[in-house]
């Protein structure tokens, strides 16, 4: 497993001849998931789960362990302890065998309580990665949407000093003015600073989604895809034609699993007024000070065996059971209401981004449009001022007007990638 996750990772990193990283949206997913330290921190806990199940099976079997004892009593008449108690001392050996016979049920109780911690993490090893996959898409959305922008203010630069050429030549002959011609440098030299800046922005989401996947800082990074992949899904569309549930949600099931929990703990705690009974047999060798001081013949050899049968009964603990039980009640009823609580808010979360989503498909075919139309109304209004038909303010007016739409389709289009990340988390299972 490790061998072919390793071979993914190094064929998702992929570089150009130039030593340029290229990174698309699954590649960063997967080097995100294999360097997030709450993935190995959820695997952990996982782990860790696992691993209390399996030392809670071994309590329900015979448990062995061995015993020594040397002791040593002076015996009067100088002085010491009454020797028909203390025997002048003892020696002993003994493997002793304990089993539990009767524990209330904790045990059973504890083992599925251990079991549906396994699952519950799990689901929250699920949930871990579902938080990480938001972060990356809203990352590399953003990312995309930097170098789209980019892309369009070196356009908007690239017309408005094809446009102040045309200026120049014009007013070298007479036609411009030098007024137009400055206004023409003003807005160019604008064009050149928003481009600095939306460079700058560029630089800063790209490092931040190196950061996110666990990749060094470095904006060479070249990313693989545009914005408009992966527009609709399946699942989306099938989800967006009715009212989400939030009952079924990931979240919703991990927080019914610790109610569960809760529930369990309730349970032992009542128990603990019940007995408890265990089997105790050893055996080996027990002598004492006494039997030593005999002569050999007559002494007891002390090799022997003892069985038994223990009841602990708890009678009085000045209400320590029933106040812990009380703790766990509390405790409960707390968890049921962060329960609602999380269902409003994944019910409330889920209708806003619903309509959302649907709200920004539905204005980017108008964008679309009007981004269409400004790019006409500035190759028109250009033709007209190089006739003499149209100011130059105009054309500077239809080029600020192309770029604003064309910056509000790549905007659109961010903001369906980022609703649709969000409605995929709010919606899994």
């Amino acid at each position: 497993m490790r061998l072919l996750l390793g071979a993914a990772l190094f064929a998702s990193a992929a570089f150009d001849a130039r030593g340029q990283k290229v990174l698309d949206l699954e590649d960063a997913l997967t080097l995100a998931e294999r360097s997030s330290p709450n993935i190995h921190m959820a695997e952990n806990a996982l782990r860790t789960a696992e691993l209390s199940l399996s030392e809670l099976n071994t309590t329900g079997l015979p448990q062995l362990g061995a015993v020594v004892n040397g002791i040593y009593t002076p015996s009067p008449p100088t002085f010491g302890y009454d020797p028909a108690i203390t025997n002048g001392g003892e020696l002993s050996g003994r493997i002793v065998l304990r089993q539990t016979l009767y524990d209330a049920g904790v045990r059973s109780l504890r083992s599925d309580q251990l079991t549906g911690d396994r699952e519950r993490l799990s689901h929250e090893r699920r949930l871990a990665q579902l938080d990480l996959a938001l972060s990356v898409k809203l990352a590399f959305a953003e990312a995309l949407r930097s170098e789209a922008a980019t892309a369009l203010e070196a356009r908007s630069v690239d017309e408005l000093e094809s446009y102040l050429s045309l200026l120049k030549r014009l007013h070298a002959g007479g036609s411009a003015s030098a007024t137009d011609l400055l206004k023409t440098e003003v807005e160019t030299s604008n064009a050149r600073m928003a481009l600095m800046r939306v460079r700058e922005d560029a630089s800063g989401a790209k490092i931040a989604l190196e950061e996110i996947v666990g990749l060094p800082p470095d904006t060479s990074l070249i990313l693989a895809g545009s914005l408009s992949d992966s527009l609709a899904s399946p699942e989306e569309a099938t989800l967006l034609g009715g009212e989400p549930s939030s009952d079924s949600t990931i979240d919703m099931t991990v927080a019914g699993m610790l109610i569960q929990r809760s529930l369990v703990e309730e349970d032992i705690a009542r128990r603990e007024s019940l007995p408890a009974i265990s089997f105790v047999a050893d055996g080996g060798y027990v002598s004492s000070g006494d039997n030593f001081r005999v002569p050999a013949s007559e002494r007891i050899n002390g090799i022997g065996y003892s069985v038994g049968i223990g009841i602990e009964v708890p009678i009085l603990t000045w209400g320590a059971t029933g106040l812990r039980t009380e703790q766990r009640e509390i405790a409960t009823d707390d968890l049921r209401r962060r329960m609602e609580l999380l269902r409003r808010s994944i019910a409330s979360d889920q209708r806003r981004v619903r309509i959302q989503l649907a709200n920004a498909r539905a204005r980017l075919g108008p964008v679309r449009e009007n981004s269409s139309r400004a790019e006409q109304n500035f190759i028109l209004t250009k033709s007209k001022f190089a006739a003499g038909a149209s100011l130059s303010l105009e054309v500077l007016s239809a080029q600020q007007s192309l770029t604003e739409a064309r910056l509000a389709e790549v905007q659109a289009l961010a903001d369906i990638r980022a609703l649709q990340a969000r409605f995929e988390r709010l919606t899994a299972r």
